[in-house]
């Protein structure tokens, strides 16, 4: 979400990573790969729900779900009304 505590939300960011680089950031460590099937978030296929909603969706116990680049993220059956 945009306007809170960061100014771009992450789809932003992530467009304009895309348009125009990174800058300011240290290389990634050794130790710190890029999962081989992140992608960037493609709201046609990944499902977000309004946070100010009030029947959102619990957030899950399982903190390795909110990936929504991989197959087993949370959201990907839940339909928002």
């Amino acid at each position: 979400m945009a306007g809170r505590a960061n100014k771009v939300s992450l789809i932003e960011a992530q467009r304009n990573y895309q348009e125009f680089g990174a800058c300011y950031v240290r290389p990634p460590a050794d130790d710190e790969p890029l999962d081989p099937a992140w992608r960037p978030i493609d709201l046609a296929r990944d499902s977000f729900e309004d946070r100010a909603a009030e029947d959102r969706a619990p957030w899950p116990a399982d903190h390795s779900v909110p990936c929504w680049w991989l197959p087993a993220f949370w959201r990907r059956n839940h339909s928002a009304s």
